[in-house]
């Protein structure tokens, strides 16, 4: 499954991003490149979490339930 998850230069939106990979448990098993793509592999809970970045969006790739898991957690408000 594939999930939208933001506009690169919306600051904010990134870095929710980020901390909602924290709050799961990703760590980066891997990063690359492929024409203008820039690709991470992150494992959750076992599971691979592809996030592809260029200039114009943040996706990501994975299994529905990460995915699900992913967008739930994206779009929490944390106090």
């Amino acid at each position: 499954m594939r999930a939208d998850i933001c506009d690169p230069d919306d600051n904010e939106a990134v870095e929710r991003f980020r901390a909602t990979l924290r709050r799961i448990g990703a760590d980066l098993s891997e990063r690359s490149w492929a024409v203008g793509v820039d690709l991470y592999r992150v494992s959750v809970g076992g599971e691979e979490l592809r996030i592809f970045s260029d200039p114009w969006s943040i996706d990501i790739e994975g299994s529905p339930a990460l995915v699900e898991r992913v967008l739930s957690e994206f779009q929490r408000r944390v106090a």
